[in-house]
C-alpha cells in the first residue's frame, strides 16, 4: 500500500511540476533553433571582455571594445561586439555603437558611429550633428564623407554640406582619388571633389592593367588610371594580350602598352605573342615588332 501511494505521488509530481520547471528554464535561458534541427539550442556560458585602445593620432579619447561570446549547448558560439568612446577623463561620450571611426578636421575631433542601423556624426560632447539619416558613412578624403541616404550615394563634408550630390546607385573607389559611379543604370568616373572625368553614359567600365575599358553600345574605349580618355568607345574589341592591350577596329588590330600608350598602329590582320615576342601579320606576311616582354 505504501508503495502504491509513493508511486502515485511521483506520477503527480512528474505531471505537474516538471513541465513548470522546464517552462521556467526555457524562459530564463537564451536559446534558438538551429537551422538544421527543430530542437532548441540553449545558452550554457557567456564570456564578456572589455578592451580599451587609443585612436590613431589622438591622445584625448579611448575606444572601448566590448565583446560578448555566447556558448551554446550544440557546441556553437556567437560573438557580439559593441563600441564606446571615453574622453581623457574617463567620461563616456558614445555608447553601444556597432562601429566607430575617429576623424580630425580643423583641429576638432569627430566620430562616425553606427547605431540602430544608422550612421551618425558625433562631436566630443556626444552630440549628433547630422540631420539626414545615413545607412552608410565613410571618410574618403579630408573632410569628405561618402554616405548612402535613401539608397543613393554621394559625398558630404563634416558640416553635412553636399560635395557630390546624393544621386548615385553605386560609388566605388578604383584609384587614389578616382571613383566608379552608376547613375540611372550607366557608369562613369569622377574624383572626390565632383570633377566628372568620364560621364555616366557607359554600359560597363572595368579595370584592365593600369587602364579602364569602357563599353558603350557594343563598342569599346580606354581611359587611363586617372580617368583621362585615351581611346573613344569606337573600337570593336579591347582585351589583354600578355602584358599588352590588344585593340581591334574594322577588322584590323593594334597594340598598346599597359598604360594605354600606342606600340603599333591599328593596321595588322593579326597580332600574337610567341615566346615573349610580338608577331604581326599584314598582307599575309608574318613579321616581328621586336618588342619582347623582357625589354618592355
Amino acid at each position: 500500500m505504501n508503495k502504491f501511494w509513493i508511486c502515485s505521488l511521483l506520477i503527480v509530481f512528474v505531471v505537474t511540476c516538471l513541465p513548470a520547471c522546464a517552462h521556467n528554464c526555457t524562459r530564463n535561458c537564451a536559446h534558438y533553433h538551429h537551422r538544421s534541427s527543430s530542437n532548441p539550442v540553449y545558452l550554457i556560458k557567456k564570456e564578456q571582455t572589455e578592451v580599451k585602445s587609443a585612436f590613431q593620432n589622438c591622445n584625448e579619447h579611448l575606444l572601448v571594445t566590448n565583446t560578448t561570446i555566447n556558448h551554446y549547448s550544440d557546441g556553437t558560439r556567437r560573438v557580439y561586439k559593441s563600441y564606446s568612446v571615453l574622453n581623457k577623463n574617463g567620461v563616456e561620450i558614445i555608447s553601444n555603437a556597432y562601429d566607430i571611426k575617429h576623424i580630425i578636421h580643423d583641429k576638432k575631433h569627430y566620430f562616425l558611429a553606427r547605431k540602430s542601423k544608422q550612421y551618425k556624426i558625433f562631436d566630443t560632447n556626444g552630440k549628433v550633428l547630422n540631420i539626414r539619416e545615413y545607412s552608410f558613412m565613410e571618410e574618403i578624403a579630408p573632410n569628405k564623407l561618402l554616405v548612402k541616404c535613401n539608397k543613393k550615394y554621394g559625398v558630404i563634408n563634416i558640416n553635412e554640406n553636399i560635395v557630390i550630390p546624393l544621386k548615385y546607385q553605386k560609388f566605388k573607389k578604383v584609384g587614389s582619388d578616382l571613383y566608379l559611379t552608376k547613375l540611372n543604370g550607366y557608369y562613369g568616373l569622377l574624383s572626390s571633389d565632383n570633377n566628372i572625368l568620364v560621364k555616366n553614359e557607359y554600359d560597363k567600365i572595368k579595370p584592365l592593367m593600369d587602364t579602364f575599358v569602357l563599353k558603350k553600345q557594343g563598342k569599346y574605349g580606354i581611359a587611363d588610371i586617372n580617368g583621362k580618355m585615351i581611346l573613344p568607345a569606337n573600337y570593336d574589341k579591347i582585351k589583354a594580350l600578355g602584358e599588352y592591350i590588344l585593340v581591334k577596329n574594322d577588322g584590323k588590330y593594334g597594340l598598346l602598352d599597359f598604360a594605354g600608350k600606342y606600340i603599333s598602329a591599328i593596321e595588322y590582320d593579326k597580332i600574337k605573342l610567341k615566346r615573349n615576342n610580338l608577331e604581326v601579320k599584314k598582307d599575309k606576311q608574318w613579321s616581328s615588332l621586336f618588342y619582347g616582354l623582357e625589354n618592355f
